[in-house]
């Protein structure tokens, strides 16, 4: 073979190895206030304060320019698949009514999609689970609902497909009283998607999933939920469990213990996401620290890492009221499947 003939079927080689590489993603987009002010609230008329002290601080966390700014750095990666947490619906309502509030303020996920086919990438959402649903009365004088989503996002393209997708609710749930009972008890499902997805001929397996973020049994029997034989992440095909899973490698003092991360690792999954810290940002989103990695790209068997980087971090753009777009970074990984 000729000189110039080897040189154009190594460039051939090349491409075809290049386009075989999956890129997948995953990416909190965060509420926009600590909610877990209001399930410290000793009382009715606290609870009412607490929960329009978020409603107020979710409105100042400019959602629709922070989904913008996601756009733009989904734009630079091009992910083929993306997990994405805490997809909030935001709505108020009558006070007082005992029906569900149904004036929408925010939709997370339509004003990400909008702003993703702004910029000429569509994705589509092929899977959802509704987590938590919750509605409250605040001092303004009006009620206030947050229902809480996981999404797998897949790119539109052509050589990108779709097979089967499913979604369910862990079993395992916190239950926690709010206003000191007098308000009821609030029950805080989590949960996780999954897909079979066939990108450039390479049939995979795609979870995402949120973990428990306080409490560690439950985030750890929510692990073996999707371990168990017969669970989501129980495929003859190659898996990719994309989430937060609230569980640092290492563990810190604050809550986000080692478990559930090696409970993956002993099973056999590999880890291919980045090894800096991708949480959290200060709860108003302006400074704070990135001080532990809960944030996870892992793959059973492994795949080959091509690398991996975060989005969102120190460098990140920010909203006009210098914002990061969540409390958490966003994890890019490139894989490679033997």
């Amino acid at each position: 073979m000729g000189t110039a003939l080897v040189a154009v079927a190594i460039m051939l080689g090349s491409a075809v190895s290049a386009s075989a590489a999956v890129r997948a993603a995953t990416l909190n987009l965060y509420i926009g206030s600590d909610v877990s002010q209001a399930i410290g609230a000793p009382d009715i008329p606290g609870l009412e304060r607490a929960a329009g002290t978020i409603y107020e601080e979710i409105v100042a966390s400019s959602p629709k320019q922070r989904m913008n700014i996601q756009a733009r750095l989904i734009k630079r990666q091009r992910p083929d698949v993306i997990g994405v947490q805490e997809v909030e619906t935001v709505y108020r309502g009558p006070k007082g009514d005992p029906a569900p509030a149904t004036e929408i303020v925010f939709d997370y996920e339509r004003l990400l999609l909008k702003a993703l086919r702004k910029r000429g990438i569509p994705y589509k959402p092929v899977v959802r689970v509704t987590n938590v649903d919750v509605e409250a009365p605040t001092d303004a004088g009006f009620d206030v609902r947050l229902v809480d989503h996981d999404l797998l996002l897949v790119r539109r393209a052509k050589r990108i497909k779709v097979q089967q997708t499913g979604a369910a609710n862990f079993e395992t749930e916190l239950e926690v009283p709010l206003a000191g009972g007098a308000g009821g008890t609030l029950r805080v499902p989590r949960g996780y998607v999954e897909a079979g997805v066939k990108v450039r001929g390479e049939r995979l397996h795609v979870v995402n999933t949120h973990f428990e973020a306080f409490i560690a049994a439950a985030r750890n029997a929510q692990a073996e939920e999707l371990l168990a034989p017969g669970g989501p992440l129980d495929s003859p095909r190659p898996v990719i469990l994309l989430g937060d899973l609230n569980s640092d490698p290492q563990g810190t003092s604050s809550g986000d213990s080692a478990e559930a991360y090696q409970m993956m690792i002993a099973s056999g999954f590999k880890d291919r996401g980045v090894t800096r810290n991708t949480c959290c940002w200060s709860a108003d989103l302006i400074g704070g620290a990135l001080s532990v990695r809960i944030d996870h790209v892992l793959v059973k068997p492994g795949a080959r890492g091509l690398g991996a980087r975060r989005t969102g971090a120190g460098n990140s753009p920010l909203t006009s009221a210098g914002q990061f777009p969540s409390d958490h970074t966003g994890v890019f990984s490139k894989l490679r499947f033997p």
